[in-house]
């Protein structure tokens, strides 16, 4: 009975420290929500009252959370080979997607070490102001 109680412990700090590490690996650094006013799709950082540019560091990851009635993809107005810098596939509306602004996006953007480079972007289906993200690099924090 001791051994199985024992077991059944370690099985279940095993789990519990895998599921954290997970978690810690997905966490979010900044949510912008899609918020209409006024009839127009805007980007709002999470916490600010405004629309404003967007300042993350390589290696943070970003939620995009969908607080209008419409689904939407949002993707950069960059393109690379043809191809958005980035897309988060549509996001029904209450929904959300995170995306990592890793090194690789930074480089395919045109960063350089210890710069910033400006990204921006729009909701795919709809035409409007697009939203800007200051993407600094490791060096700049």
């Amino acid at each position: 009975m001791y051994r199985a109680l024992c077991t059944a412990l370690i099985i279940a700090a095993v789990v519990t420290s895998e599921v954290s590490a997970q978690e810690r690996d997905q966490q979010v650094d900044k949510t912008i929500e899609l918020i209409r006013r006024d009839g127009k799709l805007e980007f709002v950082e999470r916490g600010k009252d405004k629309v404003a540019p967007i300042t993350i560091t390589v290696g943070q990851r970003i939620r995009w959370e969908n607080k209008d009635k419409e689904p939407h993809t949002v993707v950069s107005t960059l393109t690379v080979a043809g191809k958005p810098l980035f897309s988060t596939g549509v996001i029904k509306p209450g929904d959300h997607m995170d995306l990592l602004f890793d090194i690789d996006l930074y480089d395919r953007a045109g960063g350089k070490p210890a710069n910033v480079v400006t990204v921006k972007y729009r909701s795919d289906e709809q035409l409007g102001e697009p939203g800007e993200l200051q993407l600094l690099s490791a060096a700049r924090r």
